[in-house]
This record gives C-alpha cells, structure tokens and sequence, in this order.
C-alpha cells in the first residue's frame, strides 16, 4: 500500500510540473532551460579537453603531477535505461595529454586485499575512485621488491551487483618492459552487500585495503520514487565501512538525501550530500553539518582533499535541469560552483560558473593556478585558471 501511494505522489508532482511547462510562456519563465552547447569549443572561461566519456571522478597519483580519470558508464536515467561501459586514464596536469590504461588480471596475488576468492570482473563500469599512497606487505606471500613501491586504486564498478576494484599502480620510474602503455593491475574486489546497494564514490582508509563507500539509493528504486524523495529531501542511502574482519556495516549519523562524493582528512571522514545542499563531516560518531545551498540552489558531487583543504564541485538544481535529460545530449550548460573549505568546514573561497560549454561538474582538483573540472554528463574536461 506505501508503495502505490508514494507512485499516485510522485505522479501527482510530475503531472504538475509538466503541466506548468505546457502553459503560457509568463509561467514556463520559472523553468529555465539551458541551452545545448554539445559543440566541444573553449570559448575564454574554461580550455578543454575533448573526446572523453563522462570524466566524472579523479584521484591523483602520489609523487607525480598527474591524476587518475574515471570515464563513468553514465546514468541510465539519462541514456534511455541503457549505460555504456568506462575506462580508466590518467591525465599529465602539465602536458594535458590523456592516456588509457590497460588492464592486468593477477588473481592470486597473495596481498590479501578484497574478499577471498574474488574473481575478475566482466565488464567496468566505473564510477568513483580513490587512490592510497602505500599497501601492507606484513602477510604477503610475494616478496618483489617493486611491491614497496606500489600504490592502491579502489574503483566502484557498476555490475550487475555492485564491486569496489582493486588495482595495483606505479610511477613512471618503475618501468617493467618498453612498453610505452600504463598498466593498472587488478588484485581484487569487494561485492556490496546486497543486489540493490548502488555505490557512488569510495575512499581507502588504511594499507590493507578497507573502505568506506556511499550507498547513493537502492539500485531498484524507480525514476518516480527518486524524484519524489528528492523534491522532500527525504533519506536514501547512508555510509557503508569495510573491512575484512567484520565485512560491511552502516557508519553511524552517516544517513542523508543521496549520498555522494566521499574524503577523509586524518580521522574525520566528510560527505556530500547531492540532494540537499549539505556537507558533513563525522568524527567519533559526531556529525556536523556545513549547509551551503537550499535545494534549487544545488548540490554537491564529489570531494577532493588537499592537504587540510576540501574541494567540493557543486551542481546547480534548479528545475531547468530537467530539460537536459535528453539521451541525445552530450552535456549541458547548466551553472556550477566551486566551494572550497578547511577541515573544520569553514569556507576558504567559491568560485561560480553561469553560461560555459561544460556540463554537469562532478569532481574539481586543484592544480598549481588552475581548477581542473570533471563531469558526469559530458565529453570533456574543463581547465579554469584562477588568476584570469
């Protein structure tokens, strides 16, 4: 009975709202609709980097000025139910020059990271990314020498059950053939805990590989029963904690509407929230909150820590957003913002964007006196230098 009453809800809203869209202009002025910009041409704001699939999430490689790109598989919701599968590349902050990296299976690795007896995946699907300077060698069965020079990746991987991945990675100066390709080596996986969990973003809390990852909202839920949780702000999901003794539990005060983006500075663990305009940061079970937008003000997407620094990519959500679900659109025009804080949540500065050939920002990184911007709807990467 709760279910057909929240569908008979949700249709009631979205039967309001398009009827809005079908009346006089005077009313349809309300809604704005942001124009289609799919032409990939810097235009003075933001130079880009073109020819990408979604370039949703970034996590940098320890001791280079680079970073690792997921190109996201897309939403279904934006591409008519169907989602493509992603890679995995890695971005020279200086040159600018984007490169894919190849994939290596080693399923028995003996570093004991992931679940036992995972096996490869069959299809990536990538989404959010973290990446862990260092990994334990104290109960590896593998001696190499390079092992101590390697670092973790862990990827969300949206397959028919959600999977957090597991690839070995290294500097350039670690060359193992002449090879001119990078190589990512996959060494495990951690399977969600149930069929609908729908993982977004993931962060590597220590050298054994645990993790905490947001569970956005459950993979079965409709397109109508987000909508209407998203128009009340209403709970979806919440923080799972991984490791390999006690296997998944909820982070407790870790609740919210569709969380997002996922970092950690020291002991204190910070979450977006996309739906409501909310931060928060928890520490001993303590949960503070930074509210910095209403909700058609936007949300935000991923965070990235810098030293003591976040960097949080916010998305505007205003009703006008919902002209640019077209599966034909590469990406779209909508406003974004920056926002950058300390530790303690305290606003260092913000940046706003209107009228730019981007798309929906999902992630920025901090690079010298550039702002690099990635989207989870567009075929490019935004550079924005601060100083212009």
């Amino acid at each position: 009975m709760y279910k057909i009453l929240l569908k008979i809800l949700a249709a009631v809203v979205l039967i309001i709202f398009l009827g809005l869209l079908s009346l006089d202009p005077i009313l349809k002025s309300f809604v704005p609709e942001y124009e289609n910009k799919d032409n990939c041409l810097s235009k003075g704001t933001l130079q880009l980097i073109c020819n990408l699939q979604n370039p949703e999430d970034f996590a940098e490689i320890p001791g280079e000025d680079a970073l690792i790109i997921s190109q996201f598989a897309g939403l279904a919701e934006l591409n008519e139910g169907s989602i493509k599968t992603g890679v995995l590349s890695r971005l020279d902050l200086e040159t600018k020059k984007i490169q894919d990296y190849e994939i290596t299976f080693i399923e028995e690795s003996g570093l004991g990271i992931g679940e036992e007896d995972c096996k490869p995946y069959k299809q990536l699907f990538p989404h959010g990314i973290d990446t862990h300077k260092k990994i334990s060698l104290k109960n590896s069965n593998n001696f190499s020498p390079f092992l101590e020079e390697a670092h973790l990746l862990a990827v969300i991987n949206h397959e028919l059950v959600d999977r957090v991945e597991f690839f070995l990675f290294f500097n350039d100066d670690i060359v193992f053939s002449d090879s001119p390709k990078r190589t990512l080596f996959w060494i495990g996986c951690v399977a969600a805990p149930r069929e609908n969990t729908y993982f977004n973003d993931v962060v590597i809390k220590d050298d054994v590989g645990g993790f905490f990852a947001t569970h956005q909202y459950d993979k079965d839920w409709d397109f109508s029963k987000l909508e209407l949780y998203n128009i009340f702000k209403w709970d979806t999901g919440y923080v799972y904690e991984w490791n390999k003794n006690s296997g998944f539990n909820i982070v407790e005060n870790s609740q919210g509407a569709w969380p997002n983006g996922i970092e950690i500075i020291e002991d204190t663990l910070f979450i977006s929230f996309r739906m409501n305009g909310t931060v928060a940061s928890i520490e001993n079970d303590k949960r503070k909150n930074f509210k910095f937008r209403n909700y058609l003000e936007g949300g935000s997407d991923n965070i990235i820590a810098k030293g003591d620094e976040l960097w949080i990519a916010v998305q505007n959500t205003d009703l006008g957003g919902l002209t640019c679900m077209r599966s034909s659109q590469i990406q779209c025009a909508t406003p974004f913002s920056v926002i950058t804080t300390d530790k303690s949540l305290n606003m260092i500065k913000e940046y706003t964007f209107g009228d730019t050939a981007f798309g929906g920002l999902s992630v920025v990184y901090p690079f010298k006196d550039e702002l690099i911007l990635g989207s989870y709807k567009s075929d490019r990467i935004g550079i924005f230098n601060i100083n212009d």
